[in-house]
């Protein structure tokens, strides 16, 4: 015949309901803080994920506006742009409309 398994808190704590109580006390909040710690940690992640996402589309941004200032410091494609997108004209030309 076999002998019937205790359970483990009674292995544990044989003569102590009070210790018994006071290990499930302890174990609930073990587990929610260990819980609370995980969500913390994938909130981190989460928010980590978005800013590198913010930082690639700012180098981005970035570089277009570099690309688009030294357009403007370039003489002949500050003429053309004045010319294509203002129609401006040089004193003596005549204006042609599009």
């Amino acid at each position: 015949m076999r002998k019937k398994k205790t359970p483990l808190l009674k292995r544990l704590f044989p003569h102590s309901p009070l210790l018994r109580i006071i290990f499930v006390i302890v174990m609930v909040i073990t587990s929610y803080v260990v819980v609370q710690n995980v969500y913390h940690f994938v909130k981190v992640q989460q928010q980590e994920a978005e800013l590198v996402q913010e930082k690639a589309r700012l180098e981005q941004e970035k570089e277009n506006l570099e690309t688009q200032k030294e357009d403007l410091q370039d003489p002949s494609k500050l003429e053309k742009k004045a010319r294509d997108e203002l129609g401006l004209v040089k004193p003596g030309e005549v204006p042609y409309v599009k």
